[in-house]
């Protein structure tokens, strides 16, 4: 038995997306066109909700949008691309080792002076050097 084909709607609810978004991934390649009812309204089928999920899960891995789109093109078309998978999963894990790091460290500083900003008498001192804080870290990129 077929699945009953979503509507735009349906489909940016189940990949928790706007409709908008949905049509902006179609406009730049990254979400095949759909198939269309009579009078017009997209239609699509689970594997889009699949592949919205996936596109959304690379973003917050980090991956940006063109990145994501060749991760798709290259996605199961054989031996001969894993060199380009392969030098992109490299550079995505020195790239995410590097973020951890300044996460760290990050971390680490703002730990020590939410301990020395509860100590502390008078917090009004505490919103600005919050800032100067976040505006001297190198994360994110």
């Amino acid at each position: 038995m077929k699945a009953k084909p979503l509507l735009i709607g349906q489909l940016a609810a189940s990949a928790g997306i706007k409709p908008d978004s949905v049509r902006f991934y179609e406009r730049s390649g990254l979400l095949p066109k759909p198939s269309r009812s009579a009078s017009g309204y997209r239609l699509y089928d689970e594997g889009a909700v699949t592949q919205l999920r996936f596109i959304k899960k690379a973003q917050s891995h980090g991956f940006s949008l063109d990145e994501v789109k060749r991760i798709l093109h290259l996605h199961g078309q054989g031996s001969i691309t894993c060199r380009s998978v392969l030098a992109m999963a490299e550079a995505t894990l020195e790239e995410t080792e590097s973020k951890l790091r300044e996460l760290q460290q990050f971390r680490d500083a703002l730990s020590a002076n939410v301990k020395r900003w509860r100590k502390l008498p008078m917090r009004s001192k505490c919103a600005a050097e919050f800032c100067a804080l976040i505006e001297s870290s190198s994360t994110p990129r």
